[in-house]
């Protein structure tokens, strides 16, 4: 055998491995990506806590991204053998700053890289799904609230469709009061003191949301909107 067959051989052989590798590899189901989870977020200039919410809209991946020095943004979700591959900008100094995030997802951990600005600089995350826990409530036990970060679904006086998206930070809550049907997307921002949820809309239409968030999970209060009032509750989405 010629050195060129030998080397063209190793070269066949090797590539038939890495596919094969390939082949076996699982790209995340949704469902298992779907929720809130707590990450920290590594640079060269520090370390920042940072809260990732995804939902399953028709069977895509979207979702936000909170982090300090940045507020709420929109993320771009994809998912493939590879990993799952988060992007969105954040704003420095009037400064549009790209960010990519590759990770996998193994044993409820999410973890992988951070790109930052094309390359200029590079970081890690990692973090967890936010409440997840491996026990069981006893029967009959009443399971306190867990927050409100997380997507809900809202019945209100005010109309079909809406629905918040909201992120949590302590007693800190920011997010969005969205509505599909008449492709509105407001932000909001504000608190939720114990149980009580205080609300306002920021952007082109003002408004306040106030609601308690029950025992069961469910938050219930009033709005005014623009001038127009009434109540809503809200559900958490599974």
């Amino acid at each position: 055998m010629t050195f060129s067959q030998h080397v063209f051989r190793a070269f066949v052989a090797s590539t038939m491995v890495i596919c094969a590798s390939a082949a076996h590899a699982q790209t995340p189901a949704p469902k298992e990506l779907v929720g809130t989870w707590k990450l920290t977020m590594t640079s060269p200039q520090g370390t920042y806590p940072s809260t990732l919410v995804l939902d399953d809209a028709s069977g895509r991946l979207q979702g936000t991204v909170t982090i300090a020095t940045a507020g709420v943004v929109p993320v771009t979700v994809e998912t493939s053998d590879a990993g799952v591959k988060l992007s969105f900008s954040v704003d420095y100094q009037g400064q549009a700053v790209p960010v990519v995030m590759m990770g996998k997802l193994t044993e409820g951990t999410f973890k992988g890289t951070v790109d930052y600005m094309s390359g200029a600089a590079a970081g890690e995350f990692e973090g967890k799904k936010d409440g997840a826990s491996s026990a069981v409530p006893a029967a009959g036990a009443v399971t306190a609230p867990a927050g409100v970060a997380g997507n809900w679904t809202i019945a209100s006086s005010g109309g079909s469709g809406w629905a918040f998206e909201l992120t949590q930070d302590a007693t800190t809550v920011a997010g969005f009061l969205k509505n599909a049907d008449q492709g509105m997307t407001l932000p909001v921002k504000g608190t939720l003191e114990g149980d009580a949820l205080s609300l306002t809309i920021t952007g082109d239409v003002s408004g306040t949301i106030k609601g308690t968030l029950d025992s069961s999970g469910v938050i219930k209060g009033t709005y005014v909107v623009d001038g127009n009032s009434g109540n809503f509750s809200a559900t958490r989405k599974p």
